[in-house]
């Protein structure tokens, strides 16, 4: 089945805060850690469907399988395993379909900086790629974080999970 991907990056734009960053300045000797799942991913999740339901969209259910793969390529990415983007996001796809089965469609949004949830979601509902993504076809979500000092990376993963068949 072919897949619908909308995998789009997400530069934090200086407007968002005055102390958004770009790539040349992360710092490079910090720890990395994930960040409290409890409440930031919760709040991205509170954020996004707040987003969805304004414009008469059903919400997305944060489902931990997707938020796994979420939470590995925001530390990959803060790490610097991986560079800030959606590499191996066919792959994180292919492992999420092995794990909950046929997937319709997926998309992913990214971003860094020094934002919190409400501000990390209204960055992406300003960018038109990112927006398209909230507002798609999509009934599932998982969300990650992970610290490099200051800086925070955000992954959100989109999945259309058909729904199963009445018997």
């Amino acid at each position: 089945m072919k897949r619908r991907i909308f995998a789009l990056s997400f530069a934090v734009l200086a407007a968002l805060q005055a102390s958004a960053c770009s790539r040349n300045t992360i710092p490079s000797d910090s720890t990395v850690s994930t960040v409290n799942k409890g409440s930031l991913e919760e709040e991205i999740l509170f954020y996004t469907n707040k987003y969805r339901k304004s414009k008469g969209l059903a919400p997305l259910e944060l489902v931990e399988t997707v938020s796994v793969q979420a939470r590995e390529h925001s530390r990959d990415m803060a790490k610097g395993r991986t560079g800030f983007g959606h590499d191996g996001f066919e792959e994180r796809i292919d492992d999420i379909s092995k794990k909950m089965g046929s997937v319709r469609g997926a998309a992913e949004n990214v971003a860094y900086g020094t934002l919190d949830a409400e501000a990390v979601v209204k960055g992406w509902i300003k960018s038109p790629g990112h927006r398209k993504n909230l507002e798609g076809n999509y009934n599932v979500i998982g969300i990650g974080t992970a610290d490099k000092g200051r800086i925070t990376f955000f992954t959100q993963i989109f999945i259309n999970k058909p729904k199963a068949a009445s018997k």
